[in-house]
């Protein structure tokens, strides 16, 4: 029995077959299904979609991109997404909507509320507002008009939860209420509503303190957000619970405290950060203490700012202010004991030695009574835990507590968080002008520049680099800069005194209470790539996922890594350095095999993608369960893991343990490159896997990868490079005996032979490449030989002798399953036929090839047919189709980084242009086509300025 669709909007556009969740795709696609649920079971025409997705500025390939989210939403949902003139329609029971099951509910608890069967209405209003998941239209509310669906949603949410607080009050549940009323006005601080009912419960309970609060809360948000009043009957209520208030009683002062460090004379930047720390430590909406807790990792200068913010808003607080440091960050101490810090507060507030409890439950009474009536400001600087901040914090309202750590301190209840950050690059020079001089800096601005990158903005480093500066006049910047060029070096250069970059590090590294987080950060220090994923994470470790995220969470609680994205991590280019240092006290042997089951997991998923894009091709035959959900997530995996998937084959090359592993990397992401670009990646890739193929003494490997090189030369339009690495490749392989090595290079010459315009030649060496191929009875490769003669033909004028042969590849291709090769077949025969004047069949073919290459995209493909279909429109006098398809393919070839494809589309596109009544956009085209083959050296360029001169009025 087929699974059940249910769809959700009640948060992020979900959609789930049974209880599978179903894979929607990017945030466009997922745009176009909720656009079309908003108007479940009738028709949505495409004008609406493209208004809703792209509001006043849609491109002018809108409808047609609709028309393939919508394809590609169909082969998720099957027939209950259907045409429907003039646009679509997706069918939906409503009970399997959850915006449509909200709506129901809210009909029927009003309907009880009515009837006067309050505690059925209630049942149904929570059962109504169970269904959200978040933020109505999570994932796709900032995309073009789609906001404006998301505040109908949550004002109907708002509205449901009013009813339901009203009908919970008229049960006298004002108890139960409440917690939920203090989040809601949390969340929502300027809806009256809520601040109403608030203050009704608080009075009811009889909390009326709190009630003032409440409303006075209410109130200052109205005034500073708004520049308004709260309405009379918030007001009324407001009246009546301040009228029945204590007022507070002033306590006896003492003279005033101020233990503040002195602030440092070099702080550049920060304004911002400074500003929410005032307004956080100087507001007292409410009864809460304002509690402030700034985190980042070692160096940043969390300290320097709190110091300073203390310094700022010190005159808010009459009676002083006390200061701790609590050692979480102080090498070769421990942490400082609560009972130590709250014993030294005691003493200085007037509590007599032989007076100071020696338990921590007492001695954290005994200050909370001591500050209940003062205004003071406690600044607890370098917080190791959460367990060390709590008996600290005074239990009046009347102080303000603002803390350090370098861990996420999200268990200290009522605290607000600020995240410390490097600093920007134009603050980080500032820093480094302050303390080696502007004159200095000014004289080698680049050097500068280059200086505060290599430190990676982060303060402690540039201040040590910059006191190294002032203390050494005769140091240029780019003496410390060549000192600090050598990685291995770096941080040992990176000290001053007692005060070291290393050491900074250090502390949180032995602060690290789960051993797995220890490790895990020793094992990353021992791999290349710029970020990790939680799978990876688990890999190295060989563990299950939920142990590796628990690692994972305590280094970025401990600010050794960063959540950079959802489940994505990240060290900072300094901390980096320090753990490849501590990589080394990995036992060598575990450190390999981590590294190798890495290597083996980046190896096994990049070839199960490829599988899935390019079935048959190349990578060898898939076992075990599916990695990939479909083509489209296999390669959104490629897309996102590149960077990663080359640092780890240059790292594998360059190891003799994993030089296998390094060379089966680079082999198989030829297949991704060729479809994608990346053409400075892929050159990296090969010749790191080349290496690899000689460390191994692999001929075969080596000579594929040679020919793979030379197709990413071909890319660049770089013909003798890529005919060097091409003879080499089919001498290695003739000298192996490797047939399969032999026809691709033949192939690969016949290509080469082909862009210096000697079709002949290249139509006989794809003729000896095919005779190889049937002799290896490779199908897909046949295929693909005959359409390569069928294009040597086409481009030599023998066009009814390329049409035979790029049939017979289209045929054959269909026969093997070889979709990109019947996309090259058909696009070639669509441009025979518009070079025989047979456009219509020409748009016959190209439609097919285009259908067929669409999903997933080879953007080269693409780029071709499209320009080709621009001919085809162009010569059955359709001008119109034929510039956008013309635009079309210059989009397409810029995102396979294909320049002499971009300046060929360029050239035709200006052409059109030119002849069809856009002129000035016309020549715009031609240019940019003249600066690219100008760049590439190519004879084209002569023929562009042609035309261009022709093109002047």
């Amino acid at each position: 029995m087929e699974d059940r669709l249910r769809f959700g909007l009640l948060g992020p556009v979900q959609a789930w077959a049974g209880d599978r969740p179903v894979v929607l795709g990017p945030p466009m696609q997922r745009a176009v299904l909720a656009a079309l649920l908003l108007h479940a079971n009738r028709v949505t025409s495409v004008d609406e979609l493209v208004d809703l997705l792209w509001d006043a500025g849609p491109p002018r390939t809108a409808r047609k991109n609709v028309q393939l989210y919508v394809w590609r939403l169909r082969k998720l949902l099957g027939d209950r997404l259907v045409s429907s003139p003039p646009g679509y329609r997706i069918a939906v029971d409503p009970a399997d909507l959850d915006v449509a099951r909200f709506e129901d509910l809210l009909r029927a608890a009003r309907t009880e509320v009515r009837a006067g069967r309050s505690e059925q209405a209630g049942g149904l209003y929570r059962s109504a507002l169970d269904l959200w998941r978040g933020e109505p239209l999570a994932d796709v509310a900032g995309i073009g008009t789609f906001g404006a669906g998301a505040a109908r949603l949550d004002r109907s949410r708002l509205t449901a939860y009013e009813e339901y607080i009203d009908v919970e009050l008229d049960l006298d549940r004002h108890h139960a209420v409440l917690p939920l009323l203090d989040d809601l006005v949390t969340r929502y601080s300027l809806h009256e509503r809520f601040a109403e009912q608030q203050v009704t419960t608080l009075h009811h309970l009889g909390r009326r303190g709190a009630a003032v609060d409440a409303y006075l809360r209410c109130r200052r948000a109205l005034a500073d957000e708004l520049g308004l009043r709260p309405g009379p009957v918030l007001q009324r209520l407001g009246e009546l619970a301040r009228g029945s208030a204590d007022p507070p009683v002033p306590g006896p002062r003492e003279p005033a405290l101020r233990e503040l460090p002195h602030t440092v004379a070099a702080f550049v930047g920060r304004q911002r950060e400074l500003a929410v720390l005032r307004e956080r430590l100087t507001d007292r909406p409410g009864p809460a203490i304002p509690l402030c807790v700034v985190t980042g990792p070692a160096g940043v200068g969390k300290s320097a700012l709190a110091i300073r913010a203390a310094h700022q808003v010190a005159d808010a607080f009459p009676d002083g202010q006390l200061y701790a440091d609590l050692r979480g960050a102080t090498a070769g101490l421990r942490p400082a004991a609560p009972i130590d810090v709250l014993g030294r507060f005691l003493r200085v507030l007037g509590v007599a030695d032989n007076a100071v409890p020696t338990e921590v439950a007492e001695a954290s009474a005994r200050l909370r009574s001591l500050l209940a009536d003062r205004r003071l400001l406690l600044v607890l600087d370098n917080a190791h835990d959460a367990a060390q901040v709590r008996p600290l914090i005074p239990a009046g309202t009347r102080c303000a507590v603002l803390v350090t750590s370098r861990r996420n301190l999200i268990d200290v209840d009522g605290a607000s968080h600020l995240e410390l950050d490097v600093l920007a690059d134009a603050d980080a020079v500032e820093l480094l002008v302050r303390l080696a001089g502007s004159h200095r800096v000014a004289a080698e601005a680049d050097t500068a520049a280059l200086l505060v990158r290599r430190l990676g903005g982060l303060p402690l480093a540039i201040r040590i680099a910059g006191a190294r500066l002032a203390a050494r006049p005769n140091w240029t910047l780019a003496t410390l800069a060549d000192r600090l060029h050598d990685e291995r070096r770096r941080l040992h250069e990176l000290r001053l005194g007692d005060i070291a970059v290393r050491t900074s590090f250090l502390v949180s590294y032995q602060h690290l209470a789960d051993p797995m987080a220890t490790r895990l950060f020793r094992l990353l220090g021992a791999v290349d790539g710029p970020d990790v994923t939680a799978p990876v994470a688990a890999v190295l470790l060989d563990v299950d996922p939920p142990q590796a995220l628990d690692a994972l969470d305590e280094l970025v609680d401990a600010r050794l890594l960063d959540e950079t994205a959802a489940g994505r991590y990240a060290m900072h280019d300094l901390i980096r350095l320090f753990a490849r240092e501590r990589a080394n006290d990995e036992p060598p042997a575990e450190r390999d095999a981590a590294v190798d089951r890495m290597l083996a997991h980046h190896l096994d998923l990049t070839r199960h993608a490829l599988g899935l894009l390019r079935p048959g091709t190349r990578t060898p035959p898939i076992t075990g369960p599916p990695r990939f959900a479909d083509a489209d997530t296999a390669l959104a995996w490629l897309t996102i893991e590149r960077t990663n998937l080359v640092a780890a084959t240059v790292q594998a090359a360059g190891s003799a343990a994993h030089a296998r592993r390094g060379a089966d990397l680079a082999d198989s992401l030829y297949l991704f490159f060729e479809m994608s670009g990346h053409v400075a990646d892929w050159l990296t890739v090969d010749r790191a896997g080349i290496d690899a193929a000689v460390r191994l003494n692999d001929q075969v490997t080596e000579a594929r990868l040679r020919h793979d090189l030379a197709a990413a030369y071909f890319y660049l339009h770089r013909p003798d490079e890529a005919a060097r690495h091409l003879e080499h490749s089919l001498l290695i392989s003739r000298a192996a005996g490797d047939d399969e090595g032999r026809a691709r290079a033949l192939n690969q010459f016949g290509v080469l032979h082909g862009m210096a315009g000697d079709y002949e030649r290249a139509a006989e060496f794809f003729k000896d490449s095919l005779r190889l191929r049937r002799k290896l009875g490779d199908e897909r490769s046949c295929a693909a030989a005959q359409g390569n003669i069928g294009m040597a033909y086409r481009l030599a004028g023998r066009l009814e002798e390329s049409v035979r042969h790029c049939r017979a590849a289209a045929s054959l291709a269909r026969r093997a399953a070889a979709p990109e090769v019947e996309v090259n077949a058909l696009g070639n025969l669509g441009e025979v036929q518009c070079m025989l004047g047979r456009y219509s069949s020409a748009l016959r073919y190209l439609r097919r090839s285009l259908a067929i290459a669409g999903v997933p995209a080879n953007e080269r493909n693409r780029g071709s047919i499209m320009g080709t279909l621009a001919d085809a429109y162009l010569g059955t006098g359709r001008p119109g189709p034929a510039i956008k398809y013309a635009e079309l393919a210059v989009d397409a070839m810029r995102r396979a980084d294909f320049r002499h494809g971009e300046a060929l589309a360029l050239r035709r596109a200006g052409r059109i242009l030119c002849a069809h009544g856009d002129p000035g956009r016309g020549v715009e085209q031609l240019r940019l086509a003249l600066a690219l083959f100008t760049d590439l050296k190519l004879p084209e360029a002569a023929e562009v300025r042609a035309e261009l001169r022709a093109a002047r009025p």
